[in-house]
């Protein structure tokens, strides 16, 4: 059986007891540590793994967005705060940082089995992108020009985006590369279950999507515009050839 391993982050100590007793009929779902400062919970994350942070938004020292924006590991979180209508919009805009669930906390009990559908599911679709990320590795080519003497595989290629005459690939690792190359150049030798062209000047690599909405993609923390004339098209064919991705490489 999976075991998840969790932490509760909040000033309130009644909080904890409310949230362990909730949760502690679910066997799979293991507290490893509570905190009532976020700093320290930075600190316990430096040196710890853990799969799940149920988070507080009003604290003292750090408020639950500072913890957010200073978490540098990607792990899946549930926001609860007694202060819902407050925090709503602030809260989606971390929708792309692997945010769970919003909830209110007098809600839990009801909504805490959505939630663990969520984040079950979540987490799954993670560890098989992380899978896709490694074996693609055997399975993208290496890109047809050199950078500095050095190949480049198609696999650490986040986006490519036709800036005036030149081609700029944006890499995993923050850096930008430029080519004198065209669109049409580069879709003839791109693999098409790993890169999609979502406008006239840009192909992003699908393997580093983070979220959809109806007018963006977020994709390794930015988000991408989708022209309004391609949305009802691009959306779709986006989350198909996704589906089919986590698909072949779940079987």
């Amino acid at each position: 059986m999976e075991i998840y391993k969790y932490i509760i982050i909040d000033d309130e100590h009644q909080s904890h007891q409310n949230l362990r007793r909730h949760i502690m009929p679910y066997s799979k779902y293991q507290c490893v540590a509570t905190f009532k400062n976020p700093q320290k919970a930075l600190l316990y994350l430096q040196t710890n793994e853990v799969d799940l942070i149920f988070l507080d938004i009003r604290m003292p020292e750090m408020n639950g967005f500072q913890f957010l924006e200073s978490l540098s590991k990607n792990i899946f979180v549930v926001i609860l705060t007694a202060y819902v209508e407050q925090y709503s919009i602030e809260a989606h805009q971390y929708y792309d940082k692997d945010l769970v669930f919003f909830s209110n906390k007098s809600q839990f009990s009801y909504y805490f089995p959505k939630i663990m559908t969520r984040f079950e599911n979540m987490f799954k679709e993670k560890a098989v992108l992380n899978r896709i990320k490694q074996l693609s590795k055997n399975e993208i080519r290496i890109f047809p020009k050199k950078y500095k003497n050095k190949t480049i595989s198609l696999e650490d290629i986040v986006y490519l985006e036709v800036v005036g005459h030149n081609m700029v690939l944006k890499i995993r690792n923050g850096e930008e590369i430029i080519f004198r190359m065209t669109i049409g150049e580069l879709l003839s030798f791109l693999p098409t279950n790993f890169f999609f062209q979502i406008k006239r000047n840009m192909i992003i690599n699908i393997i580093y999507i983070t979220a959809l909405t109806g007018t963006t993609i977020s994709i390794e923390n930015q988000h991408l515009t989708i022209p309004i004339s391609k949305r009802k098209k691009i959306i779709p064919q986006l989350i198909t050839l996704r589906e089919k991705l986590l698909e072949n490489y779940c079987s």
